[in-house]
């Protein structure tokens, strides 16, 4: 049995359970957090507990006594091998894109797809102009940008685009409109939809800030 097969069976452990977090003993309730799998959901938190459980997720790594759940498995029960497995099930959307400022958008979007999963290139870039062109952003222009001279929606828009071609079953965002103006706020909300569309059984988790949720 390969490490996903296994991290699929110790998810039974679990079942309905897209993201849970137990902080250890002697934290209270505070950052707990159960939601369970598919759908849009909204989380609600301050800064420094968003930015720990972000940490948690993307690092599969809970404090001693705390208890981590992806997808329904208990992270605390599996191997090396199988956290890795699960990890890649996982994709999560930085407030600010999560580019990497040496790369145009185009490469940003591709790059990774071309090493974890190169099979899925072929035909690639009419399905990406689809992607951007939806968002109302011409994809040609967006595409040639460097990060520098992306605004703040097109960062977003390009860094989403790639998740949506890596197709997770659990993707996190963050701050979805903070920063955006009226009309690219419009557009953020629809990235909900986009995913749904994509993944159908995926679950869409959004972390905002407390004052802004």
């Amino acid at each position: 049995m390969n490490p996903l097969e296994r991290a699929t069976e110790t998810a039974a452990s679990h079942p309905g359970v897209a993201l849970g977090y137990e902080p250890a003993e002697g934290h209270g309730g505070d950052g707990r957090l159960w939601i369970a799998a598919g759908g849009r959901h909204v989380h609600a938190s301050g800064d420094l507990q968003r930015k720990r459980l972000i940490s948690v997720v993307l690092n599969l790594n809970p404090d001693i006594g705390a208890k981590l759940v992806l997808l329904g498995a208990d992270v605390g029960a599996l191997g090396p091998d199988e956290r890795t497995a699960l990890r890649a099930r996982v994709a999560f959307l930085p407030a600010a894109g999560g580019l990497l400022s040496s790369l145009n958008a185009w490469e940003n979007i591709v790059l990774p797809l071309g090493f974890h999963h190169p099979g899925r290139l072929r035909g690639i870039a009419s399905r990406v102009y689809d992607l951007v062109a939806g968002f109302s952003v011409e994809p040609r222009e967006l595409l040639a940008k460097l990060p520098e001279q992306l605004t703040l929606y097109e960062k977003k828009l390009t860094g989403y685009v790639r998740i949506l071609l890596e197709g997770p079953e659990l993707l996190l965002v963050e701050n979805l409109e903070r920063g955006l103006d009226t009309e690219e706020g419009k557009m953020a909300r629809r990235f909900p939809g986009a995913y749904a569309a994509n993944c159908p059984a995926g679950t869409f988790v959004q972390l905002e800030d407390t004052a802004e949720a």
